[in-house]
């Protein structure tokens, strides 16, 4: 079946960096595609089959989904019966942003990297405050585009805030203590940017033990984690300072530039050079 593609640069306000629309039934709904983008739907009554990834989301009234730019998807009835759903869709480095400022890299894998996209239910209260915020940015899109902006972040923090809070929920391991103080240990940027060598100066575990505690508890490798790290440390400094990124890249830890530019792209979905012009 052949997958259409939706792409940000003609579907997203560049001064909202975000859009807000209603869908009033699956059968309005785009037949299966995927995007360069992120999504946030809330089902705001019915129900509907989520068709995604080769697999199916049965959901109902209250169901929040998070999409990755990844992720292929398209919408049924389900048993007979149809479903309203509003969507809010956002540029890939403002969620990136977002996740940032959160500083919980497990929360972010948790959200990244499931084979199919995270679910989690909302209140009502809950479903009725993210759907006065995504009216206010349809409203302010057309009369006032920075509240428009500042509106659809509010409900970019809202809507994560719920997840992680699920997350938390339903993360009931313990970290050892001895990998928490590890942790914060690499929060150092002496420690980070020095990259593996200096990980295993840190602890007595071995590479076995240390790859196993990363993927179960934070969800990824030693390495990724080290380069998340670095390049949130990168990302601060292209955006407070004037140093040329060849600087940047070195000061973080990268010592081959090519790489540095694949991995910062593939994280925040912009090139270094243009991140300086995004806010």
């Amino acid at each position: 079946m052949t997958v259409s593609m939706l792409y940000a640069a003609t579907l997203i306000d560049p001064l909202v960096q975000s859009n807000f629309h209603i869908v009033h039934s699956v059968k309005h709904a785009y037949p299966l595609h995927g995007h360069d983008f992120y999504e946030i739907f809330i089902v705001i009554s019915g129900q509907c089959t989520h068709s995604v990834n080769g697999e199916a989301q049965f959901l109902k009234e209250g169901s929040m989904v998070f999409i990755r730019p990844d992720d292929t998807h398209s919408y049924d009835l389900l048993e007979g019966e149809d479903c309203q759903f509003l969507n809010v869709n956002f540029y890939k480095e403002v969620v990136e942003s977002a996740f940032d400022y959160i500083g919980h890299a497990a929360f972010a894998q948790a959200l990244r990297t499931p084979p199919l996209p995270p679910v989690t239910m909302l209140s009502g209260t809950d479903m009725e405050a993210l759907m006065r915020k995504s009216e206010q940015i349809q409203l302010y899109t057309s009369t006032d585009k920075q509240k428009a902006r500042t509106m659809a972040r509010s409900f970019l923090n809202d809507a994560l805030t719920s997840f992680f809070l699920h997350f938390r929920n339903d993360s009931t391991k313990t970290m050892p203590p001895w990998f928490n103080h590890l942790l914060g240990q690499l929060q150092k940027k002496e420690n980070f940017s020095a990259g593996l060598p200096r990980l295993r100066e840190l602890t007595d575990r071995s590479d076995g033990h240390l790859n196993r505690i990363f993927k179960q508890y934070l969800r990824m490798t030693p390495t990724a984690y080290l380069n998340h790290l670095k390049l949130g440390y990168a990302k601060n400094l292209l955006l407070t300072t004037q140093l040329p990124i060849v600087d940047i890249a070195f000061e973080a830890g990268f010592d081959n530039l090519s790489h540095f530019y694949h991995l910062f792209k593939d994280a925040y979905g912009i090139a270094p050079g243009k991140i300086r012009n995004w806010q």
